[in-house]
């Protein structure tokens, strides 16, 4: 019984030693990762969570069992074949796509300092931006690694499904995840070899509407002159 639970766990099965090497570091990096963002929440938000909910380890209680959950989906998602994942990815893509417009509709999403950014399902709220990105990462794979056998409308009907992707972000707002997604994009395209003049097109036409975000959201301008000058 306990060799099958260490299945559940990515870091203690021992199918892992039949991984490329590259995979196993990023597998056992992704436990450092975890358990150092785990200890960071601990130190940050006990003396808050003492005063707000007379505990403490509230809020590490509550991560630590999303952590666990996120585990156990992170080993299944592995072992699910790749091309598997590649043929539903399209799918879970376009209905993200919806869930991020739904989300701008009033009364629909859910508001918190100002961001509107959730759908809340009962009591648990759901960040559709971050569903998106490991779908993301599948489909443009896909279509970049096809590009130059797909036609025309095809390759600017995703496009502009991505392009609209990002506008629905950036409008909950949320400019980190639109720069997260739209670099992941363009890195990807960059290596799939699409053509300088329309990688270097659309680095200016992210950064100009970055540069339009800033201008119009104090916060953001906050948090860059902040960075640049910590002290």
């Amino acid at each position: 019984m306990f060799a099958n639970l260490r299945r559940l766990v990515p870091f203690f099965d021992a199918a892992v030693s039949d991984w490329a090497w590259e995979a196993r570091v990023l597998s056992w990096l992704t436990g450092v990762w975890l358990v150092m963002g785990l200890i960071v929440l601990f130190s940050a938000s006990y003396p808050t969570a003492s005063l707000e909910h007379g505990d403490g380890m509230y809020y590490f209680k509550r991560q630590l069992i999303w952590a666990v959950v996120g585990s156990i989906g992170f080993w299944i998602v592995v072992r699910t074949p790749l091309t598997y994942l590649l043929g539903i990815a399209r799918w879970f893509l376009l209905l993200i796509f919806i869930l991020l417009g739904l989300i701008l509709v009033p009364g629909v999403g859910t508001t918190v300092n100002g961001a509107t950014r959730w759908i809340s399902i009962g009591s648990i709220p759901i960040q559709p931006s971050e569903l998106l990105k490991p779908f993301l990462i599948l489909q443009a794979a896909k279509i970049f690694g096809r590009w130059n056998q797909l036609r025309v409308q095809h390759r600017f009907t995703w496009l502009g499904i991505w392009g609209l992707m990002l506008v629905l972000i950036l409008l909950q707002p949320n400019l980190s995840t639109t720069g997260l997604c739209g670099m992941m994009l363009w890195l990807m395209a960059l290596a799939a070899g699409l053509p300088y003049k329309m990688l270097g097109g659309t680095a200016l036409s992210g950064a100009l509407l970055a540069g339009i975000s800033i201008a119009f959201k104090e916060y953001q301008r906050r948090r860059i002159l902040s960075f640049l000058n910590p002290w």
